[in-house]
């Protein structure tokens, strides 16, 4: 990966995580349930992780990809 600004994108999860997400809002799913799968797909590879922390992380990692900041004049 280039240059980034979050450190978890060069977590070796984070492919997972964004895919996982994704699948999940294109099948229509509810947001919840997108969560749930990516916070799943970062344990898969952070077992030993305590649940809690892992659910920051991968939410912290899909809103850095999907949120947009937009600046009114």
């Amino acid at each position: 990966m280039g240059w980034t600004s979050n450190p978890d994108d060069l977590d070796v999860a984070a492919p997972d995580v964004l895919a996982a997400f994704r699948a999940g809002r294109e099948a229509g799913r509810s947001a919840v349930e997108c969560y749930r799968a990516a916070v799943l797909a970062w344990r898969r590879h952070h077992p030993e992780q305590a649940p809690e922390y892992s659910a920051k992380r991968a939410v912290a990692l899909i809103l850095a990809h999907h949120v947009e900041l937009k600046v009114q004049d």
